[in-house]
């Protein structure tokens, strides 16, 4: 179950890579409302079974890991202003 719920944040990761800045830092900027999302999705695609479940609930706290480290590392926008993280993203974002 541990493992399945790995491989799903890292799915999240490469969708995450995938993405454009603008993208990303809408997601960055909304963590609860994303992981409500993947909660509920995760949960609609393995309901049946105790250990479909238990994959969702893993995979949506690993998600909810991926989104606060990456938050962590490239920041986010709070109240329309760019709050920087680790790495400073100013030049790579539309403006």
């Amino acid at each position: 179950m541990i493992e399945m719920g790995i491989v799903v944040g890292i799915g999240l990761l490469i969708t995450l890579v995938k993405m454009n800045w603008k993208w990303r830092m809408h997601m960055l900027s909304n963590p609860l409302f994303v992981d409500l999302m993947i909660f509920i999705a995760l949960c609609l695609i393995h309901w049946g079974t105790f250990s479909g479940v238990m994959v969702a609930t893993v995979g949506a706290m690993v998600c909810s890991l991926t989104l606060s480290a990456a938050r962590w590392l490239y920041g986010h926008n709070e109240a329309g202003m760019y709050v920087p993280g680790y790495f400073d993203i100013r030049n790579k974002l539309p403006q």
